[in-house]
């Protein structure tokens, strides 16, 4: 069954059509918030549906195994330097000192466990899909748990890092998410969240086509000024953002094959462009730090 708001889920106000995005032979239509920008597939799949649909496929259907998963990192490393880049600034905010319990949510082929085990975090890792699970066990060093955030179970208060790590956008109800991160989470503990930039220069020149808005996968596109209403209303306080952009040499070859001989210049061309991009805050995605406030 699905499900419909009539109001933004993130602060309550007015919402507008905003665009009809057709998947396969599916047609979904997103509204968009007029006051934070929030904007969201309306109606969503109800949770039911959800749960069974990643529990199917995961976030990464062509890997199959270890193996091809790190030979795909090796030709162009991607889930490496993110989890390194996020674990060194979850580092520097704790103040760099490590330890505690560490939860990855949606913990994909385990790239973010393994970081964090590797800088003295005790680390539980979620993912429903069963092939996930069983890559992240053999990269990760971890065995997830087959459960939906929704879903796990442990004390207020005794987890020290949150991670959610492009997973918020696929989530039923954002709310339920922060709330419940707000609620494990120790005094003065740390949620970081990675997504998409539904402000990104990407975004804003492809609209709909812009291949992080593809619902039933993606069903929440946040920025980062409503994702900071979202929480700040949870009683977090945004303490550092990121903006990434990254793309593969191969995406040129493919395209224009052509190029090949000058993939290097064009490679470096491409890199110095995406730096800028994301040094004028218009990034493909954010990694969005905070802290949850004391009382």
């Amino acid at each position: 069954m699905s499900v419909r708001s009539e109001t933004c889920p993130v602060c309550r106000s007015a919402i507008r059509p905003w665009r009809v995005k057709t998947t396969g032979d599916q047609a979904f239509a997103i509204d968009r918030c007029g006051t934070c920008g929030y904007a969201f597939v309306n109606p969503r799949p109800g949770l039911d549906v959800l749960t069974r649909h990643y529990a199917r496929l995961g976030h990464g259907r062509e890997a199959t195994d270890a193996r091809s998963v790190l030979e795909r990192e090796r030709t162009f490393p991607n889930s490496t330097v993110d989890a390194a880049r996020m674990l060194a600034t979850i580092g520097a905010l704790a103040g760099g000192g490590v330890g505690g319990r560490f939860l990855d949510v949606g913990c994909g082929y385990g790239f973010y466990a393994a970081r964090a085990r590797a800088a003295g975090f005790e680390v539980i890792a979620l993912d429903l899909a069963e092939n996930e699970r069983g890559i992240a066990e053999a990269i990760g060093g971890v065995t997830p748990l087959a459960c939906s955030f929704e879903a796990f179970e442990c004390a207020p208060g005794s987890i020290r890092v949150v991670l959610m790590s492009h997973v918020l956008e696929h989530a039923f109800d954002v709310q339920a998410w922060i709330a419940k991160a707000h609620r494990i989470l120790a005094e003065d503990g740390l949620l970081a969240v990675a997504l998409p930039n539904f402000g990104s220069l990407f975004r804003l020149v492809m609209q709909e086509r812009e291949p992080y808005v593809c619902p039933p996968d993606h069903l929440n596109f946040f920025d980062p000024g409503s994702l900071g209403r979202l929480l700040a209303g949870h009683g977090f306080a945004v303490e550092a953002v990121q903006w990434v952009s990254r793309l593969p040499l191969t995406a040129f070859e493919k395209r224009l094959p052509a190029l090949k001989p000058v993939l290097p210049l064009v490679g470096a061309a491409s890199w110095a462009c995406l730096r800028l991009i994301d040094g004028l805050r218009l990034g493909a995605t954010i990694s969005v730090y905070a802290r949850k406030a004391r009382p």
